[in-house]
């Protein structure tokens, strides 16, 4: 039988094994590995338009940093760039018809680009017929599940390349714009700035109204107005006759009361523009210069 002295040591001893033991798992909650944090992916979006022909489809995509890394470096070679991918058919908030006054969302998207299409280098041969690559978005709109129930859902449109990214979280937002005064040409062009915010591109519809002033009391009007707008120094856009314009049908009520009034239905991505009024007569006279959001449906 142990005594008093052996049990208090046993008793210390074991009471020193439990400090350490707690002291030593103290230790290894300290210093053990934080659980590695959630990476989220960035995702950049890039806006493509036709290639060639009508100009009242567009779509956009969603991608990754690799893809992004890979589109940018193809811009900086000045190389015109298609995408191909699969897409499901559901909406995506982002991608909208920008071509289309509203900026609609399609019904269908691109759930993943896996690959770029270089035209500049590997011009595309059409001699035979693949839906998957010669349908338009609407033709997909059409019934999407139909769509990829008999083609599948591999996507790669040669009639679309790459605008420009875009930036759909950004507000965009223009004022419309109204500047009456007497135009000629030359130097006695009448000028009207236009600005375009955010990350998106707008539809604008613009107009140099001439002889509808007639109605409201204006005799010297400027008979044939011409309109030209520029971005900086470059000029963008040209139009006489509002019924020559491409996209004429689109303007709805504001088409001009007179064919020989100029206005065009436009797709202007963010930054400063300049309207330019000129009398094609030669003479001068009043110009009524204006731009309207359509997108936000003002008129």
């Amino acid at each position: 039988m142990e005594g008093p002295d052996s049990m208090i040591h046993t008793f210390i001893s074991s009471r020193c094994r439990g400090v350490r033991f707690l002291a030593v798992l103290a230790c290894l909650c300290c210093y053990a590995p934080a659980p590695a944090a959630v990476q989220t992916e960035e995702k950049y979006y890039y806006w493509l338009t036709p290639r060639f022909g009508p100009r009242d489809e567009s779509f956009v995509v969603e991608v990754n940093a690799a893809i992004k890394a890979q589109i940018e470096e193809l811009f900086a070679q000045n190389h015109e760039v298609g995408v191909r991918g699969r897409i499901s058919a559901e909406a995506a908030p982002y991608n909208k018809n920008y071509n289309r006054p509203g900026q609609p969302v399609w019904n269908w998207h691109f759930v993943a680009v896996e690959d770029l299409r270089d035209f500049t280098r590997f011009p595309i041969d059409t001699t035979d017929i693949n839906p998957n690559r010669d349908d338009p978005p609407s033709r997909i709109a059409a019934d999407p599940q139909e769509w990829i129930r008999v083609h599948g859902n591999a996507y790669f449109p040669k009639d679309f390349h790459i605008n420009r990214e875009v930036r759909p979280s950004e507000k965009d937002a223009v004022a419309n714009v109204s500047n009456r005064g007497v135009a000629g040409v030359g130097e006695r062009t009448l000028n009207t700035g236009l600005i375009i915010t955010g990350g998106e591109p707008r539809n604008v519809v613009v107009r140099a109204i001439g002889p509808s002033l007639a109605q409201h009391g204006v005799r010297q009007f400027a008979a044939n107005p011409k309109l030209e707008v520029y971005r900086g120094s470059s000029r963008i856009a040209m139009n006489d006759n509002w019924q020559d314009d491409p996209r004429a049908n689109s303007l709805g009520a504001l088409a001009p009361g007179n064919n020989n009034e100029a206005a065009m239905l436009l797709t202007l991505l963010p930054g400063s523009y300049t309207l330019h009024g000129i009398n094609e007569e030669g003479t001068e006279g009043m110009i009524l210069l204006e731009a309207y959001d359509v997108d936000s449906g003002s008129e």
